[in-house]
Formats: C-alpha cells, sequence, structure tokens
C-alpha cells in the first residue's frame, strides 16, 4: 500500500493557537482521522494535534490543515514532505 504524503506549502506560527498551523497538499489519498506522519527527510516523528477545519481558501484549493506541535518545529517548514507511517 502507498503511504498517504504531506507536503508542507505553509506554515503559521498563530500566539494563540495550541501548535503551528501547517497548511499543505495531500498525495496518494486523504487522511482519515489524525495521521501519524514522520518527515521524510530526518525521519523525525511529526507530532499531529488536529486536523483543523478547512477555511474558504483550503475548500478553493484542496489544501489540509493540520495543527503540529510546536516542538517539531525544525521540520515544520515549506517544502517538507511528510509521510504517513
Amino acid at each position: 500500500m502507498i503511504a498517504v504524503q504531506f507536503l508542507v506549502n505553509e506554515v503559521f506560527d498563530i500566539a494563540t493557537r495550541g501548535g503551528l498551523i501547517a497548511v499543505g497538499t495531500t498525495r496518494n489519498r486523504e487522511f482519515v482521522g489524525i495521521p501519524s506522519l514522520r518527515d521524510d527527510a530526518s525521519g523525525h516523528p511529526i507530532h499531529v494535534l488536529s486536523v483543523d477545519h478547512p477555511t474558504p481558501r483550503a475548500q478553493r484549493t484542496g489544501e489540509t490543515i493540520l495543527v503540529v506541535d510546536r516542538a517539531d518545529a525544525d521540520c515544520v517548514r515549506p517544502g517538507r514532505l511528510w509521510s504517513q507511517h
């Protein structure tokens, strides 16, 4: 089976949110529930706190919004690819 992948397009750090907001595109299929992801470049696990509600932009572009633990900030950057494991 091919793993679901998430390509980070943009990252927002909004102080009032519980984590970093990662906006990106999914490859191979959509997530079901909260995904267990690992950074492809480093192997570092990505701690996804939640899948956020789609914004009008996300609905228009087909992007997915994840809330990610701030402790993973080194891997939460545009262009990073994460894969479900």
